[in-house]
């Protein structure tokens, strides 16, 4: 007959998937998109491209 292993049941961490890590960091971008659009609507003179890196910094520091 064959030969076969018996495998051991491994044990899985309750660490996040790479999916809900992605998830959350679109999650971040969009909510960075956003405020930046506010604070750019609220002083129009500001950039909107140094508001959105500004605040998803931010987001990434919650």
């Amino acid at each position: 007959m064959g030969d076969y292993e018996i495998k051991k049941e491994t044990e899985f961490e309750d660490a996040k998937t790479d999916t809900e890590e992605e998830l959350e960091d679109a999650g971040d971008k969009v909510k960075a998109g956003a405020k930046a659009f506010g604070n750019k609507v609220a002083d129009p003179d500001k950039d909107l491209e140094s508001e959105y890196q500004e605040e998803k910094i931010k987001e990434k520091m919650d």
